[in-house]
């Protein structure tokens, strides 16, 4: 098992549990408020590093998710309540943003938390819950040393996913190019070990061979993002080279921490790759090329 003793981590998955400390209502649009709250706790430690990172219009090394948990609908907001937990969810892509957080946090103490009209206490931080597939950690060596030469490969988009075209305009289908482009953006932006820019070349060639999704919309107040959620498999070309293949499947084990698409840092794009599908190896490629269909 993995562990901080033997491992110098970069990146991190981390699980914020919340229980409210009354009932409230939420607004549907509070990706922004949750984005804030992890600037404000940044702050607490590093405030020159939490501005940067608001104004800055580059990639950021950091993802969060919406509110998680039980709750029920209230005309245009969600009601939480005391009897139930709730959870936050933030990847951080740089280790130094990770440090910055937890120094942050312990600042913060056992201060209560606001999302919206909501006040929460802070019950646990933890990046390495067992048996819990949204928190960890690893390394970028770790990540591609470990990554497997699958031809096959399934991704769960957790939250709306959509891709920026033409300004404004949302591309709301998982294109391979789209998809993995996002990652290898990601990975070189904030990995000390870059992945040779040929591998993009054979982002096209992969197609989607299967996939489940539904079109869903994220809440932004004054506007709305439309996306799509839910599963879907890829298939690499036959004739990609091995070192391709294997730089492939690193990039979809990163998506756990980068995400995908646009808004990730709002709660869009929040993505896991499915490791219990149907993967075949390089040996087994010929063979199933052939029998694999769109369901």
């Amino acid at each position: 098992m993995k562990d901080f003793e033997t491992m110098n981590p970069d990146v991190y998955s981390v699980k914020v549990t919340l229980c409210p400390l009354q009932e409230a209502i939420i607004s549907p649009a509070h990706g922004y408020q949750v984005n804030a709250l992890l600037l404000n706790i940044l702050r607490l430690s590093a405030p020159e590093l939490a501005e940067e990172l608001h104004d800055s219009d580059s990639a950021k090394p950091f993802t969060v998710s919406t509110l998680q948990g039980r709750s029920m609908a209230a005309g245009r907001g969600y009601r939480v309540s005391p009897e139930s937990a709730y959870y936050l969810r933030f990847t951080f892509l740089k280790s130094e943003t990770f440090t910055h957080f937890l120094a942050g946090a312990l600042k913060w103490e056992s201060e209560p938390i606001e999302v919206g009209a909501a006040t929460f206490q802070v019950q646990e931080i933890n990046p390495a819950l067992p048996g819990d597939s949204l928190t960890g950690f690893d390394s970028y060596e770790g990540i591609l040393s470990h990554a497997s030469a699958h031809y096959q490969i399934e991704m769960e988009f957790l939250s709306p996913t959509a891709f920026r075209s033409g300004g404004r305009r949302n591309v709301i289908f998982p294109d391979p190019g789209l998809v993995f482009g996002s990652y290898f953006n990601r990975w070189q932006a904030f990995s000390s070990v870059k992945l040779d820019d040929t591998i993009t070349s054979w982002f096209e060639k992969m197609i989607v061979a299967r996939y489940q999704l539904e079109t869903r919309f994220l809440d932004f107040g004054s506007y709305q993002e439309v996306g799509f959620s839910g599963r879907c498999r890829f298939l690499l070309n036959r004739n990609t080279p091995e070192e391709i293949v294997t730089g492939i499947n690193a990039l979809a084990d990163f998506a756990f921490y980068c995400g995908t698409g646009a808004k990730t840092t709002m709660g869009m794009g929040q993505t896991r790759r499915v490791k219990g599908a149907r993967n075949v190896k390089m040996a087994e490629k010929g063979h199933i090329l052939t029998k694999i269909g769109v369901e």
